[in-house]
């Protein structure tokens, strides 16, 4: 596969006779020959999710993974940090509905591609599934092989996951038993019940049916029907009708269609959803209506005065009833319903559930009708929708994915959710902070600076508008890393995901330029004024202690126009620790690392205006705004970049560019050409402020503007001692313009304009548009050692001693290479018959250095330097130049990066980048193994059983996992056949009779790791914690209180003994209790 390579000597022209006359006597720093056919290029993995892409979103609290799919046809399934999986998909359809089940397999179906079941053990996919009809719904339980399917027709039919293949166990149309003159509905909703496997709630467009599947039998029937005297009659008229009249007379009663119905976590009572946005409870011990209300009115099935007819009509999207630690205290989540906005979620809070046995319907009603914990609103900040200029697409929430930090897979996910995803019409994701501990019972925080997401994921979530690849010196990473550690930050940051093993670097392609000195850091700069640093070195994460997360947003004002904190440039300096933030708004943020005290503002500071700040320093139009105080959000509670002070001109402009050197200066440039430097380090202050670079570039026509910027430290002109340059690359025919910084005698810095090469890029690669024509880049290198000549604390501290330190500047544009020693003198020319796509100097294994260039054809050149003769072409893979093949000849691929070890990103769309590495083959056969998901050692914990007073009533009829098997399956169960069978089988409750359920003092996720790879020490293969919240039956009984109703709402029994000797301990402790039996 990876055989295509192509090594041709270039031919001998004008050009490169004219370079090795003008570098004779330079010394060549490059290796003499390489040979290319030595040389592979291999493409290791993809970050990124494609921008509003997503369909389908699914999650498994037990292996802690979340997987999502996306109209890419492929489903991406993430972990810890930078643990992925891709499995790509042929097909016409996207899917649309993705289930984790049993911990091995994850279920992937859409109506009209059919059934793929994933194994996340071998990480393949089974043969897929065709649907004998039209599916409209689906049901799986996380610790049982069996998939329900409702097909268009009102049937039910039964899948076995574990053994890939259709039951012939079938369930008839339920609501043409009970309404036989009904049109025939199709299902629209199943739910499993959540302490009686045997038992399942159906609904229908007119009713929803609880259904035992040990008797065959309709339990209850769930019937909303209003008639006119009834104060919702009139709303739900409207509704349905759309507003027009019957034209032979008016309907006296009316039957709100359903959209979903779900159990209350107890199982005792039940919500029905209608497509009028009523939400109706029952009681399902004989189908009694409690109460009917939508998200502001109530008691809508009693007679009263009509409602009045909202202008404005958002449908309900979807409902979720999820608990707390105690499974009897419970919030509902509403998504839509509300008039007035669809950017939120509503809480309906209900707290703990009345005691069953004790309460009338009518006090039940009230209850929900009234929930005690109030009502509130999760405010969801939608992203910005640059394509929807006129603001005709309305963007709702259509998914809502509770995501627990119990372990606990039960009651759909929804057992003490600590975050919520939220997926939208527009395929973009929202995570949410829901933890009864963050925001205050459950209020809901957007502030994702205390949140790991996996690194795919974090450049959509908020979406992605800056982006850049350094290789970061080790010790300047990690002297950050250790600084926040010894804060406490591991207590404040917590990942989203604990789950999976990545794959170990060694096992991986070493680069050409390998060197573990360095870090691979992703610099992300995103909407809403979120900054990330992310080690993405493959391989050696474990954990969040490879991210810095600065959220700005709080900190900062928008004009009432969230578009202006959109991050348009991000620079740090991880030497000197200070990091510059430019603003769609113009401005720039100013931020150095350390820990602020001051936390009394949060939530304050955004809504305020600057102008109780003082004006720390200022230069003409620009002025540097100290905004300390207003410190505020995730930013101040751990050690991180903090931003002090605002840099804004009057009035405002576009930024350009911008650079933070590594000797403490900052520059900036914009689009009206305006240069700004400010000196960062020891004020800061803004010590230079050119009102247009065009003053020194007399001959340039158009509007010309700084387009790259770097700082060097070298020997300029025959000066004979080393000064700090700053170098200024315009566009406008690709001119280069040099600043030198001296000191002044009261300690501070001047700019001082020194030299210019001007024309150096006069071939454009898109027809000669003057303004297109720019430097792209800048790479200042050591004339004598090859090493980099970009100005650092080190070299900036020695420049008193006067050495001098011959340089080069190497210039990159799309169409020209060259190399020039400061000011003018041009060494070597290098006209790309290709658009280069992005250069850099790469250490050759200790032989030199050579240029690489990444050039839009998918050939990398490796060029000599400083005569940039050929020594190389390398051509991509087939496979690799399939993948990267389209964004190579978009604009995308123009923000590419290629770092001096050889690895490269290029940029395959907005939020996407392919990591590719060129590398040395060797005579190893390397293994293409990829992270790991599935792990052994996370048991699934017993299912929640039923209270005492169903099984006393008859409302439960105990069901073993083997009785429902017989029931679906039948007698002639095929054998299981796979691996999965067994390790799901292992992890199972039934195999672990004696694991805890994971509720109250459970283990996180994270400390059930795998055995293999160890990845760090003090991480175990441990269980679900040594105190469930389930105990057994008999000891639940032992210990009641006078009344029945302490089992109807007591949490805490479990199956753990065979259904005999449950009876025995059940009827032994009740005749020891005061009930008298």
């Amino acid at each position: 596969m990876f055989s295509k390579l192509k090594s041709r000597k270039a031919p001998l022209s004008l050009n490169s006779i004219s370079n090795t006359l003008k570098t004779k006597g330079a010394k060549n720093l490059s290796p003499e020959e390489i040979n290319a056919k030595k040389i592979d290029v291999e493409k290791i993995n993809q970050i990124g999710v494609p921008k509003d892409s997503i369909t389908a979103i699914a999650y498994d609290p037990v292996q802690s993974l979340l997987a999502i799919a996306t109209k890419s046809n492929d489903v991406r399934v993430y972990g810890q940090v930078n643990v992925e999986v891709v499995f790509e998909f042929k097909i016409k359809h996207p899917i649309v509905s993705l289930q984790f089940v049993k911990g091995v397999y994850l279920l992937c179906s859409s109506p009209s591609s059919g059934l793929t079941i994933l194994s996340l053990h071998s990480k393949i996919a089974f043969p897929s599934f065709s649907f004998p009809g039209t599916v409209t719904a689906m049901e799986t339980d996380p610790s049982l092989d069996w998939a329900i399917f409702g097909l268009s027709n009102g049937s039910l039919i039964f899948y076995d996951i574990d053994r890939t293949n259709l039951t012939p166990f079938r369930i008839d149309n339920l609501q043409k038993k009970v309404m036989p003159k009904e049109k025939l509905s199709p299902v629209v909703s199943i739910e499993w019940h959540p302490r009686d496997i045997g038992t399942l709630l159906v609904a229908y467009n007119q009713c929803a049916i609880l259904y035992s599947l040990t008797t065959g039998q309709i339990k209850s029937t769930l019937t909303y029907t209003l008639s006119k005297d009834h104060k919702g009659f009139q709303y739900s008229n409207h509704i349905a009708t759309g507003g027009k009249k019957k034209l032979f007379g008016s309907s006296k009663s009316i039957t709100p269609m359903i959209k979903e119905a779900h159990f209350h976590p107890n199982g005792l009572h039940a919500v029905t959803v209608h497509n009028d946005n009523t939400i109706a409870f029952w009681d399902l011990e004989g189908g009694v209506l409690l109460e009917a209300r939508t998200l502001y009115e109530t008691q809508l099935h009693r007679p009263g005065a009509y409602l009045e007819v909202p202008e404005v009509f958002n449908p309900i999207e979807q409902v979720k009833w999820v608990c707390s630690e105690d499974p009897e205290e419970t919030k509902l989540l509403v998504s839509g319903g509300d008039a007035d906005a669809t950017n939120t979620i509503s809480v309906l809070d209900f707290g703990y559930t009345l005691k069953y046995s004790m309460t009338s319907h009518e006090k039940q009603g009230l209850f929900y009708a009234n929930p005690q914990g109030g009502q509130r609103k999760i405010p969801i900040n939608f992203y910005l929708n640059e394509d929807d200029v006129d603001g005709t697409v309305k963007e709702v929430i259509t998914t809502i994915q509770p995501v627990t930090e119990t372990g606990s897979p039960y009651f759909h996910d929804g057992h003490n959710p600590a975050f919520l995803l939220l997926l939208s019409n527009l395929g973009r994701l929202y995570v949410v902070s829901f933890s009864d501990k963050a925001g205050g019972g459950g209020q809901g925080s957007g502030d994702l600076g205390n949140t790991i997401l996996p690194t795919s994921l974090s450049l959509i979530v908020p979406p992605l508008s800056y982006c850049d690849v350094q290789a970061v010196p080790r010790v300047d990473w990690y002297g950050i890393m250790s600084t926040r550690a010894s804060q406490g930050v591991s207590s404040k940051v917590k990942p989203l995901l604990y789950g999976g093993a990545p794959m170990p670097l060694a096992r991986s392609s070493r680069p050409l330029g390998y060197n573990e000195g360095f870090r691979n850091i992703m610099i992300t700069g995103h909407e809403n004024g979120l900054v990330r640093f992310i080690d993405i070195t493959k391989g050696e994460q474990s954990g969040g202690e490879g991210i810095v997360q600065v959220a700005l947003r709080s900190t900062l004002y928008d004009y009432h126009n969230p578009a202006n904190l959109k991050v348009v440039e991000v620079s740090c300096s991880f030497q000197t620790r200070q990091l510059i933030v430019g603003l769609a708004s113009g401005e720039v943020v100013i931020c150095k690392f350390g820990k602020t005290p001051n936390v009394k503002n949060a939530g304050i500071s955004a809504s305020k205006d600057y102008s109780d700040c003082p004006i720390h320093h200022g230069n003409g139009s620009a002025s540097l705004v100290d905004i300390s105080s207003r410190i505020s959000g995730s930013v101040a509670t751990s050690a991180s970049f903090l931003p002090l002070y605002l840099l804004r001109l009057d009035p405002s402009e576009q930024i350009s560019v911008l650079k933070m050197s590594d000797a403490g200066f900052a520059a900036i440039g914009y689009k009206s050409g305006r240069l700004v430097v400010c000196d960062i380090s020891r004020g800061p202050a803004v010590i230079f402020n050119l009102p247009s670079v065009k003053d020194n570039l007399v001959s340039v026509t158009g509007n010309c503007y700084p387009t790259v910027l770097e700082f060097s430290i070298m020997e300029f002109g025959m000066d004979g001692y080393s000064s700090l340059v700053l170098n200024v690359g315009t566009n406008c025919g690709g001119n280069l313009l040099f600043y030198k910084i001296t000191p002044v005698g009261n300690g501070g810095f001047q700019v001082e304009f020194a030299n210019k090469t001007a024309h150096l890029n006069y071939r454009t690669a898109d027809g000669g548009d003057a303004e297109a024509s720019k430097l792209s880049q800048l790479i200042p290198i050591d004339a004598q050692f090859g090493s980099s000549a970009v100005a650092d604390e080190k070299k900036f501290n020695q420049l008193a001693t006067g050495v001098p330190i011959p340089g080069y500047i190497l210039t990159v544009s799309d169409r020209d290479i060259r190399v020039i020693t400061p000011p003018k003198t041009k060494l070597a020319h290098k006209v790309v018959d290709d658009v280069c796509l992005r250069a850099n100097v790469v250490h050759y294994k200790d032989k030199g250095i050579v240029l690489a260039v990444l050039v839009k054809t998918g050939f990398i050149k490796l060029l000599s330097l400083p005569s940039l003769h050929d020594i190389a072409n390398i051509k991509l893979p087939k496979e690799t130049y399939t993948a990267v093949q389209e964004s190579l000849e978009s604009k995308h691929a123009l923000d590419s990066d290629l770092l001096p070890s050889g690895e490269i990103f290029v940029r395959k769309s907005e939020t996407e980048s392919v990591y590719i590495v060129a590398f040395e083959k060797t005579k190893s056969k390397d293994s293409s193994e990829t992270d790991k998901l599935f792990n052994p050692n996370a048991v699934i914990p017993p299912r929640p059983s039923a209270s005492a007073l169903s099984w006393v009533k008859g409302q439960i009829n105990y069901s073993s996992v083997e009785d429902l098997a017989m029931l679906i399956a039948g007698p002639h169960r095929k054998e299981p056949r796979r691996e999965e069978s067994t390790l799901a089988h292992n992890v199972s409750p039934e195999a672990n009779p004696q694991a805890n359920y994971g509720g109250y003092n459970a283990k996180a996720p994270r400390e059930k790791d795998y055995e293999e790879p160890v990845r760090k020490a003090g991480q175990g293969a441990g269980g679900f914690g040594s105190q469930g919240f389930m105990r057994s039956l008999q000891n639940g009984l032992q210990t009641a209180e006078e009344t029945f109703n302490d089992y109807a709402t007591s949490a805490s029994q479990t199956f753990q003994e065979g259904y005999e000797d449950q009876k025995k301990s059940f009827y032994s402790s009740a005749l020891q209790s005061k009930f008298g039996f």
